[in-house]
C-alpha cells in the first residue's frame, strides 16, 4: 500500500530537529537543506545511500529521513528498509518522480510514505509540522 501521509507513534529517541536528506543532485539536497534550516531544523545532508548509513550506524537517529527514490548505488527503498532496522523510530518519507504505476510495482505492497517531485514545499512542511505534533 501506497501512503502520502502517515502518522507515527510517540519517538522519544529521535532529536526532534534533525532531519536526514539523501539526495543525489547536489541541487535538489542543497535547496532542501536550505529550506529545512531556515525553519529551524538540523538537514543532515547525504548524496548517497551508503553515506547516510554510515552517519546512521554512529548512533544517530533523525526524526525525519527524506529519502530519494533513484540513488546510485543502493536506492532509497532499500535503505528505507535499513533505516527500520537501525533507527525505527525515524519517520521515512520517498521523494521520487517515478511515475505511479512504476513506483507501485516497485513498493510490492510495502506501505511507505512519499512526496512527488517536484516537491511541494509546503506540502512537505505540513508534513513536517505534524510529525512534531505526533512525537
Amino acid at each position: 500500500m501506497v501512503s502520502q501521509v502517515r502518522s507515527v507513534s510517540s519517538m522519544p529517541s529521535a532529536d526532534q530537529n534533525e532531519v536526514l536528506i539523501v539526495e543525489d543532485e547536489q541541487t535538489s539536497r542543497r535547496a532542501l537543506g536550505l529550506l529545512l534550516s531556515s525553519c529551524g531544523y538540523r538537514p543532515q545532508v547525504f548524496a548517497t545511500a551508503e553515506e547516510a548509513l554510515l552517519w546512521l550506524n554512529a548512533g544517530r537517529h533523525p526524526r525525519v529521513a527524506l529519502i530519494d527514490f533513484n540513488l546510485p548505488g543502493m536506492d532509497g527503498l532499500d535503505l528505507i528498509e535499513r533505516l527500520r532496522t537501525l533507527t525505527p523510530t525515524t519517520f521515512a518519507v520517498l521523494i521520487t518522480a517515478t511515475d505511479e504505476n512504476s513506483l507501485t510495482g516497485r513498493l510490492n505492497g510495502r506501505p511507505v510514505s512519499y512526496l512527488r517531485k517536484p516537491l511541494d514545499f509546503d506540502l512537505l512542511l505540513r508534513t513536517l509540522c505534524r510529525q512534531s505534533f505526533h512525537n
